[in-house]
């Protein structure tokens, strides 16, 4: 780090630039303490010496945010520190940091500065630590916000610890501080409080990740058409990004592609606009949804989506998307076998390939069939490079779909096509015509009588 980076690496730190007046040498001391320590940081003890001066110093005179900054520049060192020992230098972080906190309860320092320093402190504890130890930093925090009535900020470190616990799989902890943060944004009548609209999308983001990962598929379901219901909230778009990917995932489970495709579609848009790297992942998933869904609008022709053509991941899923439309069958394994890393080592795209590759084949038994009055069913197994049985299962499914009019014969192993006739069309088209005619009938009748 170089001597400018080092003066002016924190941007949570508050600058007050005020003339002296004479008579302020004691100030002007402590201050000049201060930033001499900070040049001195890369030396540990030398540093640690000085900083606590400022922070005796300080202690003695009467606290003030010099004293706050000193404190604060230990706390970061003990932090930053990988030599020694590892457990006395995590007591020394919660010592310390108990001591910042005596300056955040007591108001010694601004509210937006004290917010912008725990926040800091926050990300640099979430990071590289063990659970334990952040479990304990997140209680002290929000203990002291609690009683100096700091709703915001103990709302934004309450969920900022939610997606800690999500991300450990802390299930249970979880779920109290959520009922704990819902409890919040309804009245005494069980009704949501308007103004909280978007605080209630926040932590009902909390509760869908945790239904994705605990698979309570019902609970998910719920909350998903709670969350996508509020009105009078205006979330960050990463947040309804969330909400609408867990969306698409519960469609996904429930087999219902074109739900999936729409809430995958919307996730990729939020994600987008928000700048999270979650974007492409998003349109993967969108690309697997249009396909099942069997849709003939290409999901990659969107002016939103056109822009990430060359992604790695999405070349593979655009190669997919060419080899289903061709109907290739050779081509669209070849792919999925090529491509691993970028198509079947994602497991929820994994957990779909089976679903995808008997779409893809009853697309392709369907128009390998069309040409026919009669075809061995063992021919279409080779073409399809699949085994006869399970060319006849495909073949019941699409006659159970009415989307093939034929028959088997299992004795000979042959499919006989039902070609529907002229005199059938005719037949058919009478039959409606009939149908409309005595419809009007009645209805004439009945204005008469």
């Amino acid at each position: 780090m170089s001597d400018e980076e080092f003066m002016f690496e924190d941007g949570d730190e508050e600058f007050n630039f005020d003339y002296e007046e004479e008579g302020e040498d004691d100030k002007l001391t402590i201050e000049s303490k201060y930033y001499n320590a900070k040049t001195q940081r890369d030396d540990f003890p030398v540093a640690l010496a000085e900083f606590q001066a400022v922070v005796d110093e300080d202690e003695e005179n009467g606290r003030s945010d010099w004293g706050f900054k000193a404190t604060k520049q230990i706390l970061k060192m003990y932090l930053k520190r990988t030599d020694g020992d590892a457990s006395e230098n995590q007591k020394k972080v919660l010592e310390y940091y108990d001591r910042m906190l005596d300056f955040v309860s007591e108001s010694i320092v601004t509210r937006n500065y004290a917010e912008k320093s725990v926040n800091n402190m926050l990300e640099r504890v979430s990071v590289g630590t063990d659970s334990s130890f952040t479990r304990v930093f997140y209680q002290k925090t929000l203990a002291v916000l609690k009683q100096t009535r700091n709703d915001r900020l103990w709302l934004r470190t309450s969920l900022r610890l939610g997606r800690l616990q999500l991300e450990q799989r802390q299930f249970v902890e979880l779920e109290k501080l959520l009922a704990e943060l819902r409890a919040s944004c309804i009245d005494e009548a069980g009704n949501l409080i308007h103004e909280r609209g978007t605080q209630l999308l926040e932590i009902n983001a909390l509760y869908l990740g945790m239904y994705v990962e605990l698979e309570e598929t019902r609970k998910l379901k719920a909350t998903y058409l709670e969350s996508v219901s509020v009105r009078s909230a205006i979330p960050h778009p990463r947040i309804m990004g969330f909400i609408r990917e867990c969306g698409g995932k519960m469609y996904m489970n429930e087999r219902n592609w074109e739900s999936a495709q729409s809430n995958f579609f919307d996730a990729f848009k939020n994600y987008d606009e928000a700048g999270s790297p979650q974007r492409v992942q998003m349109l993967k998933y969108l690309v697997l949804a249009s396909m099942l869904s069997e849709t003939e609008v290409n999901p990659l022709s969107s002016p939103e989506a056109m822009s990430y053509e060359g992604d790695p991941e999405i070349i593979a899923m655009t190669s997919l998307v060419k080899a289903y439309e061709d109907q290739n069958v050779t081509e669209f394994e070849r792919i999925l076998q090529d491509s691993r890393a970028a198509i079947l080592d994602d497991p929820f795209v994994a957990r779909y390939i089976d679903d995808l590759r008997r779409t893809f084949r009853m697309q392709a038994l369907h128009s390998a069939v069309a040409p026919y009055t009669r075809i061995r069913i063992d021919m279409l197994g080779r073409r399809l490079n699949i085994e006869p049985a399970e060319v006849e299962e495909l073949l019941v499914a699409l006659i159970l779909d009415k989307r093939l009019r034929a028959s088997i014969d299992q004795e000979k192993g042959i499919l006989q096509l039902q070609q529907e006739t002229s005199d059938e069309s005719q037949y058919e088209a009478v039959s409606h015509w009939a149908t409309s005619l005595e419809s009007m009938a009645r209805q004439a009748f009945t204005v008469l009588s």
